[in-house]
């Protein structure tokens, strides 16, 4: 020990020593010399500083495209067995050469010192003059005309002397003895000039007086003359001294940048090198199996703890873990979350198709021009994922959604730019927005396409919704045919509902989701059966020439109106885009109809009321209660395109004329399109509730407020739901509130009533009568 210590005191102190690291490939990123070396040597108490300049007197050392590292340590004592078990190892095809570096310490800057000027100097001269000559004129007047003129003299000497001091320097001998020569030369000769001594004495009086009135007077001039000057060098040397000082001040400020940068340098450095596991894998595997069991239960606070102590240990997720994490995100509608989990798997350089997917799927909950533009860099030459099936069928779905067709055949065009052949999902998915916007020739085209090559794996929906549209549209002939083809299918093959579901739910399903699944696949075979029915009834009851091109599309429908925010595309396609403002299309009409139940209006005075429905879902229960009741206007407001058309294609075949469909997002559509006061009755009905408990939800307080705001007085609100937890949290919401306190009250003190058997028929009744349900809960309460 005592050997090690005398050869760091040979080196240097153990302070400013360090292991240089040379020969590491500069192909390697800092991160991952970083950990190569971290593996090599396998104790924490060392760090590994990877420098952005490399010292002069090192990089003239250095082989070509290769760096160095520091290797550093409290202490002292195990750099000599680091040295050993680094040096030659190899990195890549280099061998790895370690050597002591003593750092070479910085000189201390010296602060600048003030010296004294010449004007300094000149300035004590000065002073010492002026105090001479006072001190020569109190004398003189007491003296007699012999001392005066002795003393006369002395200051004559002293003031060549001042003047030669001027130059700050010390008299030599030589000078004194030349000033010594000049004043006993000038005494000799004042003898010799001594013929007449008392005439001589009455004129050195005289002479006296008149030089010292003389000095007097110049003494007064000298005084302000000097006291002038004194004040300009005194301002000269103060703008000198504020100079040195702002030199100072700027010399101070850049050394604290620096400092500041090297330490935020550090910083990065100490974030980067953040702790690692030993046992990665294991601890990877043992996390991603909580975080699997979390989301199917859809725990987002333990997903999000599990996820984040990942991050904090310094382990390293493989794809698998990030595929888990970003599919629970979007599953609790976490989108923030997602984006966070999508950029980590960037910056790790982890990611595949399926985590691409997966992170498109959460755009197209938010925005479906963000995914579009999110697919357009997939498909760039440089781009390191390409899309496949799944991604190009995510972003079809949410267009089929949203009712963006114009989306959907670019989509449809890039798969065939590369050679991806579309399945039975992306054709149900384009047949129904073709449908959905009556677009029945380039349907019929698509299926001519791909119906040979798919005839068993087609969905009988594909033309039940086609002969929908065909009628809508009064295409008799095509509704007709794509009706026989439903049935053909639906005799011929009773399965294709079952394949269509189960290719839609690829994967391993629990047994829950299992029964979930069955029970979709009863319902969707229902709503297919239903769809053909109506159909086939009004096709009994029309003729070619009665109901030809009767629509052209649903956003031209004087009854349906679409808010700009939600469906700017929709407007784009019947209003040019500069006459399209924040109102919905067609929104006279709908403002005639809120002005005719104004206090002044046409229906003020009758007992015609206004209801309304939000969340209307496919539009049975709304559609069935304006068929039944005749004295009210109904009002649907729905924010899916493909919900919508199936609200409007009742409207039409059921010949409802008492019912209006606002499209967009519930929160907004009242603000913007509702007025005050208006409403006599508001429903709610099996509103989706939050995925986890802490999500966010439709019916909170702000929302409760804004359904107030357009209730008139004693206008009521009902809300149905068959999900225990959703219902208590509105009514704590409402109990809990001060501000909803005041202006609901219940109808019942819990809030709750039964509901009646013929509250009507929804989507959900048949989940009820399925037997999906076991209780409902109605909240009834009316405006104070």
């Amino acid at each position: 020990m005592m050997d090690l210590k005398r050869k760091f005191e040979s080196i240097g102190s153990a302070s400013s020593t360090k292991l240089l690291v040379k020969n590491i490939p500069k192909s390697l990123t800092k991160n991952d010399a970083i950990d190569r070396l971290k593996k090599i040597i396998q104790n924490p108490k060392v760090s590994i500083t990877i420098p952005i300049v490399t010292p002069p007197d090192v990089a003239a050392k250095l082989e070509p495209e290769t760096t160095i590292a520091f290797l550093t340590c409290t202490d002292i004592a195990l750099y000599p067995a680091i040295k050993s078990l680094v040096n030659g190892k190899l990195v890549s095809d280099k061998k790895l050469v370690v050597d002591f570096y003593q750092s070479k310490p910085i000189a201390p800057v010296a602060k600048p010192v003030a010296q004294s000027t010449p004007v300094a100097v000149v300035k004590q001269e000065q002073k010492e003059k002026v105090d001479s000559n006072n001190k020569n004129n109190s004398t003189s007047n007491s003296n007699n005309t012999t001392e005066t003129a002795a003393k006369k003299e002395k200051p004559v000497k002293k003031q060549k002397v001042n003047n030669d001091d001027t130059k700050p320097t010390t008299t030599s001998s030589n000078d004194q003895s030349e000033v010594k020569e000049k004043v006993s030369d000038q005494q000799q000769q004042d003898k010799s000039k001594k013929p007449n001594p008392s005439k001589e004495k009455n004129d050195k009086q005289q002479q006296t007086k008149d030089d010292n009135n003389d000095n007097s007077n110049s003494s007064v001039d000298n005084n302000k003359q000097d006291n002038k000057e004194n004040n300009n060098e005194n301002k000269k040397q103060q703008q000198q001294q504020q100079q040195v000082k702002k030199q100072e001040n700027k010399k101070k400020e850049n050394e604290k940048k620096e400092q500041q940068k090297q330490e935020g340098e550090q910083q990065i450095e100490e974030i980067k090198r953040e702790p690692t596991v030993r046992n990665n894998r294991a601890v990877v595997t043992k996390i991603t199996q909580q975080l699997v069991s979390y989301a199917e239960v859809k725990d987002f606070v333990q997903l999000t703890k599990s996820y984040n102590y990942l991050k904090k240990i310094g382990a390293k997720p493989d794809h698998i873990t990030y595929g888990v994490m970003l599919n629970a995100c979007v599953r609790c509608q976490e989108y923030k979350k997602a984006r966070e989990v999508f950029q980590d798997a960037l910056e790790a350089d982890n990611t595949n198709e399926i985590i691409y997917t997966t992170f498109l799927k959460a755009l197209c909950e938010i925005n479906i021009k963000e995914a579009k533009e999110f697919i357009d860099n997939m498909l760039k030459p440089e781009a390191k994922i390409a899309p496949n099936l799944r991604t190009f069928n995510a972003v079809l779905r949410a267009c089929m959604r949203t009712g963006d067709v114009e989306i959907a055949q670019v989509i449809i065009e890039a798969m065939k730019k590369v050679n991806i052949q579309p399945d039975s999902t992306s054709i149900e998915y384009v047949m129904k927005m073709y449908s959905h916007h009556l677009m029945i020739p380039a349907a019929w085209e698509l299926l001519a396409s791909v119906f040979e090559e798919m005839d068993n794996q087609l969905s009988p929906i594909i033309f039940s919704r086609l002969a929908l549209a065909s009628l809508l549209r009064g295409d008799i002939k095509s509704a007709v045919k794509a009706l026989s083809i439903t049935d053909n299918i639906l005799t011929k093959a009773p399965q294709a509902i079952q394949n269509s579901v189960n290719h839609k739910n690829k994967g391993k399903l629990s047994d829950k989701n299992k029964i979930s699944s069955s029970l979709f696949e009863r319902i969707s075979r229902q709503e297919i059966n239903e769809e053909c029915d109506r159909v086939r009834s009004h096709l009994h009851k029309l003729t070619d020439a009665k109901f030809k091109s009767k629509i052209t599309n649903m956003e031209s429908f004087n009854r349906i109106f679409f808010i700009p925010h939600t469906f700017e595309h929709a407007l784009a396609r019947t209003v040019p885009a500069a006459m399209i403002e924040d109102k919905p299309i067609g929104h006279s009409n709908l403002l005639s109809l809120f002005n005719s139940y104004k206090p002044d209006g046409s229906n003020s005075n009758s007992n015609r009321q206004l209801k309304m429905e939000i969340c209307s879902g496919h539009g049975h229960w709304v559609t069935e209660r304006a068929g039944q009741d005749l004295n009210a206007d109904w009002i649907s407001l729905e924010i899916r395109y493909d919900r919508i058309f199936q609200i409007w294609s009742k409207m039409i075949l059921e010949s409802i004329d008492n019912l209006y469909v606002v499209g967009g997002d519930a929160m907004k559509s009242l603000r913007k399109v509702v007025p005050s006061d208006i409403l006599d009755e508001v429903y709610i009905n099996y509103p989706n509730p939050p995925v986890w408990s802490g999500a966010d939800r439709l019916i909170d307080e702000k929302f409760l407020k804004e359904v107030n705001r357009v209730l008139k007085k004693d206008g009521t609100l009902t809300i149905v739901t068959d999900d225990k937890p959703y219902s208590d949290q509105i009514i704590q919401s409402l109990t809990k509130s001060k501000k909803l306190a005041k202006i609901f009250k219940p109808v019942k003190d819990n809030y709750l009533i039964n509901l009646s058997e013929d509250y009507g028929y929804s989507y959900f009744n048949k989940l009820w009568n399925n037997g999906q349900r076991i209780k409902r809960y109605c909240i009834y309460i009316t405006k104070v």
